[in-house]
């Protein structure tokens, strides 16, 4: 029989065998490298796809400074991260990274360039996968940037997608997402591609941040759905906003601005419902924003200025809502086709700085409806050769005088609540500029027709 000192003893022996596995326990799992991170670094002369086939799932390969020519092929979980001057060429050929059907794939800090030109070739082809990361790289002479085929949940952000000097019928889109979901498109500089970004069959959707210019379309969306689409600055492309067939979409607090191409436009909705539009800011577009079977979209908070057409209608549209929209400094603020619709939302309606009527109330809403489209808009579908007299003095004026008489308006298009003054958006500085620009305009034009009218009578008298 043990006696109770021995038995004390060996109880707190045991205590602190079992302190001392827990502490070891705790120190393996919070200093041990796990084997999912091991690096590897491509060596000079190496090829960077023996090494990813090398390399075990969750490894990071850590590629140095210099071109490496080859084509790459990805189809587990790993990190690929290029340091500073790491450039992947593809000479000219396919895909310069294909990542094929995996997971949890991430690619940084590389240049990719030179792929092939045949339809889908790509700087970087994604098939399938999920949660793959495509982050802070440089995309050059690449026929597609980024070529998302299906997928769930990727990340594509701050990347620099640049195209080549040719025809943008001949190049390949920034990002092309065919199919797939739940996507994130953020921070990333475009230019000079076919498409910035292109939404084919494809829903749940964010883009954020995002500068796209000098391409075809900005922002293309096609058969997609429930995307949200917020702070990006679409300049100087063909269109900035091209929305086809899709539905439930959007739009939020976009610079969209210089589209001045003669086929061009701001925002074109064409066959396309549940659309919203607000806080964004329509500036100098060969036509702001144009409807063409448009169904239940709401336009709200928006400036919509400097624009040869401020907003546009074709053929039939129903159920859209307008309020709280600045219009200024259009030169022909709102192009209509034989429509009957109404531009306010039963409480507010939208500012128009050709409004010529008066406030009498002091409720902030003029005494009598603004009508429009206008007479010259329905000469122009009778004889499109006045199209020459588009931006004339005399046509400003014309468009001015008839906003006073309303009656003469030649569709049934009008807003019963007509703001005296611009609402107080957060771009109030733009709104301002547009108006003083405004001004600044309708003066020389009238300064000018004076000079015309006496130059003619001086030619009468001599």
């Amino acid at each position: 029989m043990l006696d109770s000192d021995d038995k004390q003893c060996k109880v707190q022996k045991r205590n602190w065998l079992l302190y001392a596995m827990m502490f070891f326990a705790v120190f393996f799992v919070l200093f041990q490298k796990p084997a999912f991170a091991h690096e590897l670094v491509v060596e000079e002369g190496q090829s960077i796809q023996a090494v990813i086939d090398q390399a075990a799932a969750g490894a990071k390969i850590v590629v140095p400074k210099g071109v490496f020519k080859e084509n790459l092929t990805i189809s587990k979980p790993i990190t690929i991260a290029g340091m500073e001057g790491a450039v992947i060429d593809g000479g000219n050929k396919g895909n310069v990274i294909t990542v094929n059907e995996a997971d949890n794939v991430v690619i940084t800090g590389l240049t990719i360039q030179n792929s092939g030109s045949a339809e889908k070739d790509s700087g970087i082809y994604l098939v399938k996968g999920t949660n793959n990361r495509i982050e802070g790289n440089r995309f050059i002479n690449n026929h597609f940037g980024i070529n998302v085929d299906k997928g769930t949940d990727h990340l594509i952000v701050n990347n620099e997608i640049k195209g080549d000097a040719t025809h943008f019928s001949k190049r390949g889109n920034g990002i092309h997402l065919f199919k797939g979901s739940g996507h994130f498109i953020k921070n990333n500089q475009i230019d000079s591609v076919q498409d910035g970004v292109y939404f084919d069959f494809t829903k749940k959707i964010h883009v954020v941040n995002n500068s796209i210019k000098s391409s075809r379309y900005a922002l293309h969306y096609m058969f997609s759905g429930d995307i949200l689409t917020e702070e990006n600055n679409l300049t100087e492309n063909v269109t900035g906003l091209m929305v086809m067939d899709s539905n439930s979409l959007k739009f939020l607090n976009n610079v969209v601005t210089d589209h001045f191409h003669f086929r061009g436009f701001g925002v074109l909705i064409y066959d396309a419902k549940d659309i919203y539009l607000e806080g964004n800011e329509i500036i100098r577009n060969s036509t702001g924003i144009s409807f063409e079977k448009g169904v239940n979209t709401e336009t709200v908070k928006n400036i919509i200025a400097a624009n040869q057409v401020g907003l546009e209608f074709i053929g039939e549209n129903s159920g859209n809502i307008f309020s709280e929209n600045n219009f200024i400094s259009n030169i022909v603020q709102s192009k209509i086709a034989n429509e009957k619709m109404r531009l306010d939302n039963g409480k507010l309606g939208n500012y128009w700085d050709d409004y010529g009527q008066f406030d009498v109330t002091g409720d902030g809403i003029g005494e009598t409806y603004y009508k429009a489209g206008s007479l010259y808009d329905q000469l122009l579908r009778k004889q499109p050769y006045w199209q020459f007299f588009f931006e004339s003095p005399a046509v400003k004026l014309w468009s001015k005088a008839e906003s006073l008489f309303p009656s003469l308006g030649s569709a049934n298009v009008f807003d019963e609540l007509p703001a005296i003054e611009p609402f107080p958006l957060s771009k109030q500085k733009s709104v301002k500029e547009h108006g003083r620009s405004g001004m600044v305009i309708l003066t020389a034009a009238v300064l000018l027709l004076v000079a015309s009218i006496t130059i003619i009578k001086g030619r009468k008298l001599s």
